[in-house]
């Protein structure tokens, strides 16, 4: 190898080297989008987005600060304003990696993600925020109701059953009596 190579080859290498040590790993994936999750989402004219932990904190504090301390207790936000479903990172990760993750995991991140869905179609619907508030009882009921859909458009396979029925706010529905 001739000098000019030899230094091509360190300068490179020295360039690699200053940015990977730059750019620290919290840094290279605080948000990002999940294109396996926005195949779910794409029907709704929804983006989808996946927060780490300190940006998923601090994105649950700017809408709801009395939530602080909290944060970890909210499972997804229906960001209106940009029309995106945020979620945890641990959230988008379950979902992509349907296969390995728990089942009861998975089922649970399908259930958020159709309560957000729900929160979009109240947006388009309702026009809510403004016109009235975003009711979470029907978010809730959606997300039971939109499972099995989402779970297709997601292309999972596996045998799942919905979170159990306390999970949310949903309230059954009075059986008819039979004459």
């Amino acid at each position: 190898m001739s000098r000019v190579g030899l230094r091509i080859g360190r300068i490179g290498f020295l360039a690699a080297l200053v940015c990977v040590l730059g750019f620290p790993a919290s840094a290279q994936g605080a948000v990002r989008s999940s294109s396996f999750v926005e195949h779910a989402t794409a029907r709704y004219r929804a983006t989808t987005s996946c927060y780490d932990r300190p940006d998923w904190a601090a994105l649950v504090r700017s809408g709801y600060p009395n939530l602080r301390g909290h944060e970890t207790e909210v499972y997804g936000l229906w960001r209106y304003e940009i029309r995106q479903v945020a979620l945890p990172a641990r959230g988008c990760t379950a979902l992509e990696r349907w296969r390995a993750a728990p089942a009861a995991s998975v089922s649970l991140w399908i259930f958020v993600l159709g309560h957000e869905l729900t929160h979009a179609e109240q947006s388009d619907l309702y026009n809510a925020p403004w016109s009235r508030p975003f009711d979470e009882v029907e978010a809730d009921c959606g997300g039971f109701a939109k499972f099995a859909r989402l779970k297709f458009d997601l292309g999972i396979t596996r045998r799942l059953p919905p979170p159990p029925r306390y999970f949310g706010r949903c309230p059954l529905k009075q059986a008819k009596p039979r004459r």
